[in-house]
């Protein structure tokens, strides 16, 4: 199966990231000195996807000009306005008209992540699945793991779904990507969430719902400040690879146009574009975002271009 148009959820408040959200909405703000959101078209381009829709509502206009600038070349992007939010899963339904027996990718636009999207789209095929949810494997006890999944791998039980398996199940965590079908999208509510009034409602009644286990490394930006900030230090410190982000051994990631004095000593950081970066600093896994200036000594911290340090805690 080859999969053509996807969606990337970009729409929200924000609310757990401010005050980088005063600035940014949430799938723009800077990770590895590029939008958060750049990660999911990145991983959709590279499976071969050309069309994709983004929703926004909070600043929506940033979003737009920081995707526009960033995206790969390869894509056709539309946005569609929320101008009141729609949950996660009215704004699938909002925002797309499927064709016929068309499968399409839904991903949440606040992740570092890049799952297989060809080989669960051939498993989603190959089970005639009704929607398919890319899941991980997480430790027993994992607060995350809400997922219940039997030995082959159908989704039995998540939260808001009323069934009790009857069969042996095992937990994992639900990633924020999907594989829909055509028939599903239909089904999903105008206002709503995807889980409680999608996934859950299916389940309930019988469909065939598959979850494929992706063992790629993953972050979920947006989260927390600590969330946040971890995923920039994992692809600083090359903890996360990813194409093309290549950080520099002791220092991290910093762009070309940024000012660094030669006596400045940093590690695991993150420099964006124009960032200043004063004689004698010491910064330790710290983000210094475009435009930003930093000075004295830090660690685990968020320099704004507005004047404002983030001090983040692990």
């Amino acid at each position: 199966m080859s999969l053509r148009r996807a969606m990337l959820v970009t729409a929200g408040f924000g609310t757990r990231l401010a005050p980088l959200t005063d600035l940014l909405p949430k799938p723009a703000v800077p990770v590895g000195n590029r939008p958060t959101a750049w990660y999911g078209l990145d991983v959709l381009a590279r499976a071969g996807i050309r069309d994709v829709v983004l929703n926004t509502h909070h600043l929506a206009r940033q979003l737009e000009q920081a995707v526009r600038e960033h995206a790969p070349s390869t894509l056709e992007l539309r946005f569609v306005h929320e101008a009141q939010i729609l949950g996660t899963g009215g704004g699938v339904k909002n925002a797309w008209s499927p064709e016929p027996d068309e499968t399409f990718v839904v991903m949440n636009g606040k992740l570092v992540f890049a799952p297989d999207l060809a080989a669960a789209a051939a498993v989603h095929a190959a089970h005639d699945a009704f929607a398919t949810m890319i899941v991980k494997w997480v430790p027993e006890g994992d607060p995350t793991a809400v997922v219940q999944v039997d030995d082959e791998l159908f989704v039995r039980s998540l939260p808001g779904c009323s069934v009790v398996p009857s069969v042996p199940v095992r937990r994992c965590m639900y990633t924020g990507v999907s594989l829909l079908s055509a028939a599903a999208w239909r089904e999903l509510p105008d206002n709503g969430c995807l889980i409680r009034d999608g996934y859950a409602r299916w389940i309930e009644r019988g469909a065939r719902v598959l979850a494929y286990v992706e063992p790629s490394e993953f972050r979920d930006v947006g989260m927390s400040h600590a969330h946040y900030l971890e995923a920039n230090v994992a692809l600083a410190s090359g903890q996360v690879r990813w194409p093309g982000v290549e950080p520099v051994a002791g220092i991290g990631l910093c762009e070309a146009s940024a000012s660094v004095d030669p006596g400045a000593q940093l590690e695991h950081c993150a420099v964006g574009a124009r960032a200043q970066v004063a004689p004698g600093s010491e910064l330790t896994r710290c983000v210094v975002w475009a435009g930003a200036s930093a000075s004295g000594k830090h660690s685990d911290a968020v320099f704004l271009p507005d004047g404002r340090v983030v001090r983040v805690s692990r």
